[in-house]
């Protein structure tokens, strides 16, 4: 994996204006429902070894030391940021700022962090790159909905479009794709968890 300078981004969980309002205003003893993508370390759908995500643990004892619990369901995470624009969910976990999000949510103070970067295949003989604006006219994907996929379309570079992390990286070493923009801690778990760590970089 290379990082790309520039592009350190906060990880943050994302709640509509009212939501705590509306918890504390009524007793509402209802968990607020937070959507989320399976997108560990941050959050498990199903978690491992006992533990379902820094972002999801920290969230839970913030509401537990209120009196209020929460509850994370996992969607596709397009699906789940089209839902909560409609208003039909209240809360998103976990991501970053873009700018279609700055214009529809409202953030909560930052919780985690996480960088933004390119994966490659370890026989990969091309150039390493130094700014994104590089990786224009190469053979490059992102996941459907991240901030990573929403700066390669903001810059007007052309990619490929997935639907997961896992996908992705499996099409890079499919040689399908040169470069995967994606976030580097959360790929570096997965590609683990892949047992592919000596295939990708």
């Amino acid at each position: 994996m290379k990082i790309l300078a520039g592009n350190l981004y906060i990880k943050v969980i994302l709640i509509l204006f009212g939501c705590f309002i509306s918890l504390t205003a009524r007793g509402d003893e209802k968990p607020l429902k937070l959507l989320a993508v399976d997108f560990p370390p941050y959050e498990f759908e199903t978690p491992v070894n006992g533990l379902k995500g820094f972002d999801v643990e920290v969230v839970e004892e913030v509401f537990r030391r209120i009196g209020k619990s929460i509850e994370v369901e996992f969607l596709p995470w397009s699906r789940a940021v089209k839902m909560v624009y409609a208003g039909k969910e209240k809360a998103l976990l976990t991501c970053g700022h873009n700018t279609e999000r700055d214009k529809n949510l409202y953030f909560s103070d930052p919780i985690s962090v996480g960088t933004h970067g390119y994966f490659i295949r370890t026989d990969y003989p091309g150039p390493e790159l130094k700014s994104l604006e590089e990786l224009r006219g190469l053979n490059v994907a992102a996941v459907q909905g991240y901030s990573t996929q929403k700066a390669l379309e903001e810059l007007g570079i052309e990619h490929a479009i997935v639907r997961t992390d896992t996908i992705a990286l499996n099409i890079l070493l499919a040689k399908r794709i040169d470069f995967y923009y994606a976030a580097i801690e959360g790929n570096l778990f997965i590609a683990n968890q892949m047992d592919i760590t000596d295939e990708v970089m």
